[in-house]
């Protein structure tokens, strides 16, 4: 980061594009995305310029911060990236969206969630060191299980899944994919 500027939500893409590594990161409010030739970073003279941004959307319920949450997940139809939000509507909660970014150019969002994908309803997503929290922190897909992990309140660590096609499919057809968290019954 720049000096004196605070850089968060920091992750790279898990394959190089057009010979490039490729950052996202987060300035408020919004991801930005940069290509870089390679890894060295002496913390003096180079530092990520935030070359392109992914912004808040006004009327939509990511209007205020955007965040990357996890390493986005290459797909078929592109990467999925599954990030954090907060809205002016609900400025106190932060949500879970998701994106799918053109494969050859992560720049381009081709896709993208009008509503959240996961809320925070649970009581351990509202009792505990931040209410009212559920914070992407990494994803996998397992055959075709889509597994999101998150912390829930600032306080749990906890994951949430969906059928990873199904998933991408009401993405690209509705913008109204979701996430179930994953319970664990008590024996």
């Amino acid at each position: 980061s720049p000096p004196g500027v605070v850089d968060k939500n920091a992750c790279i893409l898990p394959e190089k594009i057009n010979g490039k590594f490729v950052f996202f990161h987060r300035i408020f409010p919004n991801i930005l995305i940069d290509f870089v030739a390679d890894l060295d970073f002496d913390g003096k003279t180079k530092w990520l310029p935030g070359e392109f941004a992914i912004k808040p959307r006004s009327e939509f319920w990511d209007s205020r911060k955007i965040g990357v949450g996890a390493t986005p997940i290459k797909t078929d139809d592109g990467w999925l990236l599954i990030y954090h939000a907060v809205g002016d509507q609900d400025p106190s909660r932060y949500k879970m969206g998701a994106m799918l970014l053109a494969l050859d150019d992560p720049k381009e969002i081709l896709y993208r969630s009008n509503k959240p994908i996961l809320e925070p309803l649970e009581f351990y997503e509202n009792e505990g060191h931040k209410s009212g929290v559920v914070y992407p922190c990494g994803a996998v897909c397992l055959d075709e299980q889509l597994i999101v992990y998150y912390g829930g309140a600032d306080t749990v660590v906890c994951a949430a899944t969906a059928n990873k096609d199904e998933f991408i499919s009401e993405l690209k057809n509705s913008g109204s994919a979701r996430l179930i968290p994953i319970t664990i019954e008590k024996i």
